[in-house]
Formats: C-alpha cells, structure tokens, sequence
C-alpha cells in the first residue's frame, strides 16, 4: 500500500506541479476493490480524487463516458487523465455530498419522493445518449440480437452459481427456470448507454434530495437499460408501488421508461436475484438474502 501511495503522490506533484512533501492523500473508505483504488486530496482548499485503475479495459470504460456525460452536474469533471505501464489514472474534481444508501436513511418522505424522482430524471439523462448497434461493445462488432445476448451473460451467472454449488437451492433452482422461460419474450430494442452500477452507493446525494453526483463509470457501456433498473433493486427503494411510479415518472420526463422491464419484470428481478446470489455466494449475508428475495418477488408475479 505504501509504495501504491507514493507513487501516486508523485502523479499528483507532476500533474499539479507541487511538492510531494506537501502531500496528504487519504484512502475513501471501502474504494478498494479487485481492480482500483481511490483516494481524495486536497490542493489550495479544493477537493479532488484521484482513482487508480489496474484493468484498462475499465480505465477506458470510465474515461470515455465521462467525457461523453461531461455536460450534467453529477458528472465529475476530468483534470488529468492518463494511462501508464503499471497502472492507469484519472484525476477528477470532487463532488459534495453523501453516499445515498447512507443518505436516504434521514429522508423524511417528501424529501424521499424528491431524491426519488431525481434518481429516475438522471438515469433517464445518461440512457438518452444514443442508441448503438451491438450489445456491450464500443465498436462495430459484438452481439445485436438482445435474446442472445442476455442468454450469453445469463449462462456466466449460472456458472457461478454451479461453482458455489448453489444449485441445490429450491429458489435458486425456480429463478434459473424463470430465466430460461421468459427470456425469449424480450423485444430487441437497441442497446443504450448504461451505467451498469446505478446502485445508491454509486450515487451522492444532499439533504434536500438531490442527486449531486452519480459516480463509477468503469462498467458502463452500450447495453440493455433495464440492468440499471435492476442494479437499484439491490436495494428494496422501488419496491413500494409508490416509489416505484416516482422513480418511473422523472424517468418519462425525458424517455420513455425501458418496455422491457415493464413487460417482462418477472425475468429481471429473476436475473438480478441470481446474480446477487451467485456473486455474494455466502448464504448468511444481506445482500445474498436480498438476492433471495427477489427470485422469490419474480415467482409470485
């Protein structure tokens, strides 16, 4: 960890031309994944972040569609980017306000409504790019039929879920069949551009409701916008039928809501529910309940 925060000091002197000993770098709290690190700093009484990317495939992913949605507020503005032989870095200018899953604890339910509405008004302005031709790639190849695509992405979860030998769940076992069933009643609208982590940890909001930032582009690209949908409902915010026609309204201020979803919600909330339960394997965590849940949700509809 020490020689990563040396380096990094010294990307931030070179960039800012300033002394490295007068350098005080703080890793944010649970940042540190399998694929970056992240840390904030402050130069002349202003904020910034710098986000260390060891994979350059999600370095590209980041950096492209920051540029893309520069435009929009929640957005952080990119100062220095580059990529280097060892690791690959961006600095961005630091956006106030708190994680939402923490947030949204203190909302009373008018400010609640507000932050809602905002969070399907900004997805709907990320999505509202341009439609593209081929499912998870920037370039002219990859998949175009959605069906096919989706089953190819589907059999990654279910191998997961074999390689933790959760086959032997009942629930689990319905969810895959739900998969397989309503899969082919997908219409193959074109991809669009998807965050792919739209999760209220990615997402900064202050106490009147409003989003400030949305944050973590490294997944994002053309795909499906229903997976966004999906990637809320980690969380149980849009369960309530109340929120749910919130979230969807600022959505429809600027596009119309994913018809997928809508029509085929049982096949969604099956999918995200396996792949919960498939990538947090442990059967005594939240998130793997959560996972639970929501194959159970997609049963009884």
């Amino acid at each position: 960890m020490k020689s990563i925060e040396n380096k990094i000091k010294k990307i931030i002197s070179k960039n800012f031309e300033i002394s490295e000993k007068s350098l005080n770098i703080l890793y944010i709290e649970h940042s540190i994944l399998d694929r970056n690190h992240v840390y904030i700093f402050n130069i002349k009484n202003k904020n910034y972040i710098i986000k260390i990317s060891f994979s350059l495939e999600n370095w590209t992913n980041e950096t492209k569609v920051l540029d893309i949605l520069k435009k929009y507020s929640f957005v952080p503005q990119v100062i220095f980017k580059e990529k280097e032989s060892e690791f690959n870095y961006v600095i961005m200018e630091s956006i106030d306000g708190t994680a939402a899953i923490k947030k949204i604890k203190n909302f009373d339910k008018k400010t609640k409504d507000i932050f809602i509405y905002n969070l399907g008004l900004n997805l709907a302005k990320i999505h509202s790019f341009k439609e593209f031709n081929f499912y998870g790639s920037w370039e002219e190849y990859g998949e175009k039929n959605l069906i096919k695509h989706r089953k190819n992405k589907d059999i990654n979860m279910i191998n997961r879920i074999e390689k933790n030998s959760l086959r032997h769940n009942k629930i689990i076992k319905e969810g895959l069949n739900i998969l397989e069933s309503e899969r082919n009643k997908l219409l193959n609208f074109k991809p669009k551009l998807t965050h792919k982590d739209f999760s209220l940890r990615n997402i900064l909001a202050d106490k009147t409701g409003k989003i400030t930032g949305v944050l973590d582009y490294e997944h994002s690209e053309p795909e499906d916008p229903s997976l966004d949908i999906c990637s809320i409902f980690h969380s149980d915010l849009l369960d309530e039928k109340h929120n749910f026609q919130i979230f969807k309204e600022g959505y429809e201020e600027i596009l119309e809501f994913p018809y997928n979803f809508l029509n085929n919600k049982k096949y969604y909330l099956a999918n995200t529910g396996i792949y919960l339960c498939g990538r947090f394997s442990s059967e005594n965590t939240d998130i793997h309940s959560r996972g639970l849940t929501l194959i159970k949700k997609s049963i009884n509809l």
